[in-house]
Order: C-alpha cells, then structure tokens, then sequence
C-alpha cells in the first residue's frame, strides 16, 4: 500500500509531468490556466505535498530535512554533529555561531517557501478550475492550506520574524514585521473544517491532522485554555477524553502497543500517527522520495568507515536522561551527575567492557545504539569473541554494528561520541525493500517514515496544558498512559558477553507516577522530561525550550557540563540569550526583499 500511496501522491510530478513543473515560479508568476483543472490541481497537489520531504529544487538534503534534526537535534543537548571530516555548516549552526551568509540557512528558507508557493499554485488552480466540483474545489484548497500553514510553522518556529505570502500576493516584497500565528492558525483552521476525517490516501492531512495542528500553535503561543479545549475533543474517551480524532484511514487515535512500532517501515501510517512525511525507495524516483535528509545518521552497517555515517550522535547528557530509580521513574534532578558506563576510551578489542548495570528506561535502546547491546536486527542474541579479525583487523563484537568503534560506525568518539541514533532506521531485514543504494553506494537510502506529529504529543500537550491551566493529577494520567506503553510493550532482546561472568546488556525498569501531584512547579518539570524522553532525537527538542522560555538558561547549564566531556566539539561554545533562540534571516532574503528585517543579534 505504502507504494502505491508515494508513486500515485507524491512522485507523479517527477513521473507525469515536465522537469519544468518541479521548478515551481512564485505562484502568481506561473501561467496557472494549463493547470486550472482536476488534473493539474492533483498534480500541483503532489509537489506541495513532496515539498514537506525538505527534498526540493532548493534542498541541501540534510540542510532542508522534513526531519529537522539540523535545528531541533544538535542545537538542543541531546546530539552532537558528530564526525570532523567536512567542515559542514551544521557544526557552526550547533556551536551557534550561525550567520545570515550560511548557507544552510538560506537553504532551508528557500524550502520553505517553495512549498508556500506550491501550495499557493493549488488554491490559484482549484478557484479557476471548470471542471471540479465545489466540494472537489473546497477539499483541494483546504489540503493546499494545510499544507502552507505546515510550511509557514516550519519557518515560524526557525525564524520567527517571517512573512506571510498567500496567493494573493503578487509583489513579493512583504515585510516580516508582523506577528504571523494568526494567519498560520486561520490555515488550519480552514482545513480542520473543510476536510473530511478520512482521506483517500495514507499520507494525506485530514481535519484531525489540522486541529492537532492548532493545538501546536497554541502550544507555541502559550494558549493554554484554548489548547485544552480543543485537545478534549480530540482525544478519545479511552484516554480521558471526549473527542473523535482519527488517522487519514479513519482509525481511532491510540498508542500502538510497541514503541518501536513508531520507527518501524513494516508498522508506518498506524493509529498513533497524526501526520506522517511519507518516503519511499526504488520506485523509479531515483531517490528522489527517500529519506535523503536522515541519511548521514544511517549507519552503513558494514565494516567501513562511511564519510556521512554518525552526523547526529546522541549527547552523554541524553543517554543520561534514561537512567531510573528505584521505582522506575526519571532521575530528574540528578541524571547527569555521572555518566552512564560507556566505551568512549575502550579499544575495539577489549572484550572486558560490561554497558552500564543500572536500570534504564526502555526507550533508550530503540533511540540510541551503544556498544554491547543489540542494534534492533543488525545484531545476533549473543556475542561471540571468537571472531576476532576481519580483512587482518581486529574486530570485537563483530555483529553489533550501534557501537563497536572498530567497526567504523563511528567516525571520531572523540568529536561525537560513542553513541549512534536508532529512530528512523531500517531493520536489516528490510534492505532490497525499506532501502536502495541511490544515496551512495555504501550507503543505503531509507524509506521509513517520519512523524511530525503523533497521538503521543497530543497526550503530552494535553498533560502540559492540564499542568498550566488545568488539574496536575490528570497531567499524570496523561504521562502515564506514555509511560505504560514504553513499559509494556516490547523491550530490546537483551543480550549476554561470553567473556568472564554473564552480563546483561541491558537492565531495563521502567515505573508509573503513581503518587498524586500536587507541586505545579515538580509537575512540570515531568512532563517537560518525559517529552524528552518520548521525543528524543526526533527533531523537536530545541524547539520545545525555546516555547518553554528556557532555552539560553538549559544550554548554557548543558554546555558547561558537556564541555569537559566532549572538549574536542564543544569547547568555547555558549548560547547567547535573545538572540539565539532564532537562526538569522538570510542575507540572500534580505537583499532580494529590503523589506525584511534582520532577527535582534545578527
């Protein structure tokens, strides 16, 4: 199904049509009457719907990622830019010593606002057409209106100072002076009332997909009481609500049973996903519908060291974050005292390292690979120390390709540490089917989804809005309904060394809060947690401190304890207040539109 839904939504434009549709002029510039009917609308449809990928005419792949792992991921403490090999921009956007001439930057604006101006396309082609219905026409142009809402959100939260461009603009020269949630939120709000609960299609927005979108902009505005409201409406009554929200194949909102099932190609377009990027590999698109902008955080899973491998590596201070107590819960205020045991000074080779004995979270291990515990199928039940050489190398854990430095799945533990990223990795059983080889010949393309947004975030807003405004004992109602599906649903197979005395990779434990909260202030703190927990390495995390309000103090805190432990990256790094909590518009913007004005600090 998952094919048929990308060759027939998203790629038609590459398959169906001129390479010169695919090189979308702003809207009103094109000659929109050759398109001004059902089957052009469809058409300029799928483009606006592929721009979501990041993979457009203007796209730098990771630099333009859907995914957003360049500005949520290693800007936030829970990642690394990892390697040292390129001199890559997102270094100096992690070190925050971003300017309007990097070119990372510009690139990513100009993503975005390609897909404003497809989008924009289908509202001018639907309104003209002669052979659509009004119902035909509505439905169209509430897609497209989602979508631009999508893509001005992306641009809000990156830039904040952004403009506004409808289809009814024709200058092009428009300030960024103005405050744009309420344009952004009446786009939503559009498609919340105009499209039906279930589409036609996996991959396209229906109108629970659009109030989940509004309840993201109140999150961001801090509307919390508007936001609470609607959240009830959305969520079913078997999580405490009384609302009716549905996926686009009209499946009650839930949680899937299994964590990794979120992560997974095989269990993609569930009824935990609100709104998915769809990708796709070996579909005659030349790769032009894979996950191209994830890519450089794939391990290559052979023995070789990959020049794009481990660019997203996750923090000590994150894998920290998993530890639990004696009840299972967050270690909130003392996780990152110490470090949790690790192979960041051990050769390859050395077959006395034992991973870390404490208890952990769950999730750690389907987020994060680390040395000793399995790779989700990359990696055999048991280890065997027998297999020592490879090409006349030594090699230790041969079949555990999320950690072993000998390997090469890391580039430099020095400059990135020794930890890999999980999420959003095809299973080794998957290759030939969730993979090709278009991305590089060692490299494989991946066609797992992502999700922008899931039933989980929902949840978690719902408890971040009941702790603002509401009542702190349904907040941890809320957060556990995540945490019983991360505790009983399905575990990494813990796996055993052969060397010396038997060794658990892992010693997984995780518990409910089951005390009433009754402290705002500790309240929040756990919900804010368990975002990171859930969402980790997801794209969302330096986004949610900068709409906490405690960004500039969190990073500075994170750099200061980081700094000695990563010195090689993170030396002389700071966060500067007021400034860096948005990127610069670029200078390439600003010359084309003197109206644009230059974000406070650049």
């Amino acid at each position: 199904m998952k094919r048929v839904f990308v060759i027939s939504l998203f790629f038609v434009a590459a398959t169906s049509c001129k390479k010169s549709f695919l090189d979308l002029q702003p809207p009103n510039a094109i000659t929109v009457g050759a398109l001004a009917n059902a089957n052009g609308v469809q058409q300029l449809l799928v483009g606006a719907y592929h721009d979501v990928t990041g993979l457009t005419v203007h796209s730098g792949w990771w630099s333009t990622s859907g995914t957003n792992w360049i500005y949520g991921d290693i800007t936030s403490g829970d990642a690394y830019r990892g390697g040292d090999n390129d001199g890559d921009n997102a270094i100096v956007i992690e070190h925050f010593q971003t300017q309007p001439s990097t070119g990372d930057i510009s690139d990513k604006w100009r993503s975005d606002y390609d897909g404003v101006s497809r989008s924009n396309a289908v509202i001018l082609a639907a309104n003209t057409a002669t052979d659509m219905t009004d119902e035909q026409k509505k439905i169209a142009v509430a897609q497209a209106r989602f979508l631009r809402g999508h893509f001005h959100f992306d641009a809000k939260k990156i830039w904040n100072n952004v403009p506004f461009i409808d289809e009814a603009v024709t200058d092009f020269k428009v300030a960024n002076t103005e405050d744009i949630w309420p344009k952004i939120e009446a786009d939503f709000r559009f498609a919340y009332n105009n499209l039906p609960a279930k589409m036609a299609l996996k991959g396209e927005a229906n109108k629970w997909a659009a109030a989940c979108y509004i309840v993201k902009c109140y999150m961001f505005e801090h509307k919390y009481n508007e936001a609470k409201a609607l959240l009830d409406s959305i969520i079913p009554a078997s999580y405490g609500g009384h609302g009716n929200g549905t996926n686009s194949q009209g499946a009650a909102y839930a949680l899937v049973s299994n964590y990794d099932d979120n992560f997974n190609a095989a269990t993609e377009n569930n009824a935990e996903q609100v709104y998915q990027i769809q990708f796709s590999v070996n579909d005659g698109s030349n790769g032009g519908n894979e996950n191209i902008g994830e890519s450089g955080n794939t391990p290559a899973f052979y023995p070789l060291s990959s020049f794009y491998t481990t660019w997203k590596q996750p923090s000590f201070n994150f894998v920290n974050a998993f530890k639990t107590d004696a009840d299972g819960l967050p270690m909130i205020d003392t996780f990152n005292v110490t470090n949790m045991t690790n192979d960041e000074n051990v050769s390859g080779k050395d077959y006395t390292y034992f991973p870390y004995q404490g208890t952990v979270d769950p999730r750690l291990d389907w987020t994060v690979g680390r040395r000793a515990v399995p790779y989700l199928d990359w990696t055999s039940e048991y280890f065997d120390p027998n297999y020592t050489q490879y090409n006349n190398n030594w090699v230790g854990y041969p079949s555990n390709p999320g950690s072993d430095p000998a390997f090469g799945w890391i580039n430099d533990r020095t400059f990135g540490g020794p930890y890999n990223p999980v999420k959003n990795n095809y299973r080794a059983s998957q290759v030939g089917i969730y993979s090709d080889y278009y991305a590089q010949g060692y490299l494989l393309g991946s066609g797992v989804n992502y999700s922008i947004i899931r039933f989980a975030d929902v949840l978690l807003w719902a408890a971040e809005c009941e702790v603002e405004a509401g009542s702190l004992d349904r907040a941890r109602q809320l957060v556990n309904y995540v945490r019983a599906r991360a505790m009983n649903g399905r575990y990494v197979p813990v796996s055993y060394d052969y060397e010396g005395s038997y060794y658990a990779s892992a010693n997984y434990y995780i518990g409910l809060y089951n005390n009433s909260w009754t402290n705002k202030d500790k309240a929040r703190d756990a919900v804010r947690f368990e975002r990171r927990l859930e969402f980790g390495l997801e794209g969302h995390r330096f986004f949610d401190l900068v709409r906490w309000g405690i960004a500039a103090e969190y990073i500075n805190k994170y750099l200061q304890q980081e700094k000695p432990r990563l010195p090689n990256d993170l030396t002389a790094v700071s966060f500067t207040a007021n400034k860096n909590e948005y990127f610069p518009i670029p200078q390439g913007e600003i010359d084309l539109d003197p109206k644009l004005k230059q974000n406070p600090g650049y």
